[in-house]
């Protein structure tokens, strides 16, 4: 078979059979527990785990937070365009909750929602396919509105964005013709990120 890892051309490669484990402390002996597996129903009575993905995952500065992309199970007989897309998942281990960021399903579902981490101010700096501001300078130009493909033509191009901690004011930061991600916050506040770029 294929070997899984990733692949900087596929940001939102799905790769199903991941969870997000956590010990409550550092020791061999200390039992790890499935933090992921409750974001999506499951039969009880099933012995089979449900078959998600989880990636790209970042702490909080204070520790007590993780941030993360996880995409849900692929729906049996449905076509591509109506497959889950990759979101952003908090795990807060002070209160054991798991939560999606983008509560609305249409605006989470809007785009492939990878690679997340924290901005000093709360916020949050990601990639995503969603390209609203370059839609939005399309209808000021009078142009039809798209979502740019990167440069094979196979993918819309993912590029990076910034939201609320709540999930609101998102808000495209990187224009590229390829993929912006793997951001990472430097200690000055500027923001380091890979860009691949067709050669």
């Amino acid at each position: 078979g294929e070997p899984v890892g990733s692949d900087l051309r596929e940001p939102a490669r799905f790769t199903p059979g991941a969870a997000l484990y956590i010990k409550p402390r550092a020791a061999v002996s200390a039992q790890a527990r499935n933090i992921t597996d409750k974001a999506f129903v499951t039969d009880p009575e099933s012995d089979v785990p449900p078959m998600y993905d989880v990636k790209d995952i970042d702490v909080s500065f204070d520790g007590t937070r993780l941030i993360f992309a996880m995409r849900a199970p692929e729906i049996e007989n449905a076509d591509d365009d109506e497959q889950p897309t990759w979101n952003i998942w908090e795990y807060d281990r002070t209160t054991d909750t798991l939560r999606r960021i983008i509560e609305s399903d249409i605006v989470a579902e809007a785009g492939q929602d990878t690679a997340p981490t924290y901005l000093p101010d709360g916020r949050i700096v990601f990639s995503s396919t969603r390209q609203r501001t370059n839609q939005a300078i399309l209808l000021d130009e009078g142009k039809p509105q798209y979502a740019g493909l990167e440069e094979s033509r196979r993918t819309h191009a993912s590029v990076l964005h910034v939201m609320d901690a709540n999930g609101t004011d998102i808000t495209q930061i990187s224009f590229n013709q390829s993929h912006d991600i793997d951001p990472q916050v430097q200690p000055d506040g500027t923001i380091l990120f890979s860009r691949w770029d067709q050669a």
